[in-house]
């Protein structure tokens, strides 16, 4: 089951009911439609479209699973299968973007980022513009106005706000971006001239990485909970490198 919902529903929560109740015979699904045993502890977050969304846990935990009632008219479950039942699962690689001489005359670029949302532990990798467009729900995203022309330190300081900000919502971004990447001086001195050359030497002797794509596992006819317990898919190969 994507995390990437239940980030989306945890962010949108406009009243959480902790400690709601606990599961009944039969009264509860999963996401693959799977009966939740009896006495399951859940709670319910209602977002601002005023929706109820079940989860397990008495309260939000990170390993909460998203339930759904068994009776069939349960509206967050067929919003749920629209979302992401019958989608086709879309792969993002990793694609570095290289300033031209236009945009170093704009003074900024656009740079797009992802990570598989269901492994925690998965790094942050760049991707292009194309592929941040695609509807890639199995990804955490997001996109930071990079700015790579002015003074040092501005320029430093501006981008080091920006990175921690978009690092809230893309957990690790901060450990693969640094601020004064691609940097240019309005007026280049002889000591940036030189950290430009080494940056460049650098890379070219580590290259590219290859792609990233989040794991898939075959489940069961069986599936076990315990008390806010995570069902549903996990894993996912980490992907992407780091800069340096």
């Amino acid at each position: 089951m994507s995390k990437q919902l239940i980030n989306i529903i945890t962010q949108d929560t406009e009243t959480l009911i902790k400690s709601a109740g606990t599961t009944e015979h039969l009264e509860f699904v999963d996401g693959n439609k799977n009966p939740i045993p009896v006495g399951i502890p859940y709670h319910i977050h209602i977002t601002t479209d005023k929706s109820y969304w079940y989860m397990t846990s008495s309260q939000h935990e990170t390993d909460s699973i998203l339930i759904f009632k068994a009776d069939g008219n349960d509206p967050s479950f067929v919003r749920y299968r629209k979302l992401y039942g019958s989608k086709r699962q879309t792969y993002l690689y990793e694609s570095r973007y290289v300033p031209t001489e236009i945009d170093y005359r704009q003074g900024s670029i656009q740079l797009h980022f992802a990570k598989p949302a269901n492994d925690t532990s998965a790094k942050v990798f760049e991707i292009s513009q194309e592929d941040f467009a695609k509807d890639t729900p199995n990804y955490l995203e997001t996109q930071i106005n990079f700015i790579i022309k002015g003074e040092r330190n501005d320029v430093e300081t501006r981008n080091q706000r920006l990175i921690d900000s978009k690092d809230l919502q893309l957990p690790g971004l901060k450990e693969i971006l640094q601020p004064l990447r691609f940097f240019q001086p309005s007026k280049p001195t002889k000591e940036d001239v030189i950290e430009r050359l080494e940056g460049f030497v650098q890379e070219r002797v580590e290259g590219a990485t290859t792609p990233t794509a989040p794991a898939t596992t075959t489940t069961t006819s069986t599936t076990s909970y315990s008390g806010g317990s995570s069902g549903g898919s996990s894993g996912g190969s980490s992907g992407g490198g780091g800069y340096s």
